[in-house]
């Protein structure tokens, strides 16, 4: 987002949105039980309920069930990471099992960065046997990436990537053992730079950018995450893997509204992209950037992309790198705002996370809400579970000309393990609900209904 400068982030603020399309039968109630807590940040080493005073979180599990969940402090205060080593969900599964392991970017105990976190985990070995692990976050003036190859017990890091000027909202995506890409929105340009670094995050160096700068997108977006295809072929061996960068931009050159989901999408491991528009995304003059576009890849390639207008959660599914979509109906039944939503495409379904509100107004409460797709089709979405409740009253999205509604942020996240259990981050009001501050909460999923492995 524009000026958003971390957790002083700047965005649209929630606005009346138009119709859904047409109604669709009651969705199948796909029941799904949790464990759940505020996780520690005062002992490093440690794990358990506690407090913590982070928000805007990222999660991420590895392909040896390692979890991993970053959270930030704001700009300048460092953020903070927390790791479950071999911690699948399922009955007993402990939402405050996550060990606290500090802060990977803080340079003598005091955090340099501290805003917009993102993490990655890579999904081959290492030469040690291990999955090396990408904390990406926001300083004022460039972007830190710390690196774990030893599963989170140390890390090493480069605070200031080569090449990048004045920057908002980076995210990252894992590629082999060695290999990422880092995204962000350039300020100067307002354009989404892509760079790539095959050396396990010590350098990075840029690529592309991910729309023509002779574009009139490039000029006005929002970004969302990217995400890299996994699967091992010929060509991604060779480095020329797929990879797809979400984001939100105005429908035509005539249009100033970000009323359109956009995906960038790249065939030769990030050297270029072809943007290509997700047609049924388009709601005249509604803004579809409300925090963030969302993209995931299923372990087959099928692309899912979600959004939210800031009434209704939809979503998209493209079987052809995304050249043409099937698009699904409201997906956030029951919730009569829905923001932020997070997508994760497995083996055998799709679990999504969203911010809904049970109602609109200053007195409305917003919860964590869960949702399944167990058979893989654009309209195969279930009922919502509520895993917990978050805020009290309404939520803005201006960033730092917010006076008040700002503890949600704009980010949290979910994930699957092998076994397709679900693992979700979460921001929550601090002290307790309706709070002026945030904590991050850690939630993982204890009974229902598990899914497949992520790509």
């Amino acid at each position: 987002m524009r000026t958003r400068l971390g957790r002083l982030a700047a965005g649209a603020a929630l606005s009346a949105c138009a119709l859904a399309p047409a109604a669709l039968a009651a969705p199948a109630a796909y029941a799904a039980s949790f464990s759940f807590g505020q996780l520690q940040a005062s002992t490093v080493g440690a794990s358990g309920c506690g407090t913590n005073t982070d928000g805007e979180p990222s999660i991420h599990v590895s392909r040896a069930n390692d979890v991993f969940l970053g959270s930030e402090r704001g700009v300048g205060s460092g953020s903070d990471v927390w790791r479950g080593l071999s911690s699948p969900g399922g009955s007993g599964a402990s939402g405050c099992a996550l060990e606290y392991r500090g802060q990977p970017n803080g340079t003598g105990g005091v955090g340099a960065s501290g805003g917009d976190i993102d993490i990655a985990i890579a999904p081959e070995r290492n030469a040690a046997g291990n999955y090396n692990v990408y904390v990406a976050s926001l300083n004022l003036g460039s972007i830190n990436v710390a690196t774990s190859q030893d599963r989170g017990t140390t890390f090493s890091q480069t605070p200031v990537q080569g090449g990048i000027p004045v920057d908002d909202r980076e995210w990252i995506a894992a590629f082999g053992a060695f290999t990422s890409l880092l995204t962000y929105h350039d300020i100067v340009t307002d354009n989404i730079d892509v760079l790539r670094s095959d050396n396990g995050g010590a350098l990075y160096t840029q690529l592309s950018r991910a729309i023509p700068d002779t574009d009139y997108k490039a000029m006005n977006n929002e970004l969302g995450n990217i995400v890299i295809d996994h699967r091992n072929t010929a060509a991604a061996v060779a480095g020329q893997f797929w990879a797809y960068q979400s984001f939100a931009a105005p429908h035509d050159s005539s249009d100033s509204d970000l009323d359109e989901a956009f995906l960038a999408v790249s065939n030769d491991g990030g050297n270029s992209w072809t943007d290509r528009a997700i047609p049924c995304s388009y709601e005249a003059g509604v803004s579809v950037a409300q925090n963030f576009p969302n993209v995931s890849v299923a372990p087959d390639g099928t692309l899912w992309y979600a959004w939210s207008d800031g009434a209704k959660i939809r979503t998209a599914t493209s079987a052809d790198h995304g050249r043409t979509w099937t698009c699904s109906g409201k997906v956030s039944s029951g919730s009569p705002q829905a923001i932020f939503p997070w997508i994760v495409a497995t083996s055998k379904g799709v679990d999504l996370v969203y911010y809904g509100a049970d109602k609109t107004g200053a007195s409305q409460t917003w919860y964590a809400e869960f949702v399944q797709n167990l058979s893989s089709t654009a309209r195969g979405w279930g009922a919502p579970t509520r895993v917990t409740s978050v805020h009290k009253g309404e939520v803005c999205e201006g960033g730092i000309s917010c006076t008040g509604g700002r503890q949600l942020f704009d980010d949290f996240g979910v994930d699957t393990d092998q076994s397709g259990w679900a693992h979700i981050a979460y921001s929550h009001d601090s002290p307790d609900l309706g709070g002026s501050g945030t904590y991050t909460g850690s939630a993982v999923q204890t009974g229902g209904t598990p899914l497949g492995y992520p790509n």
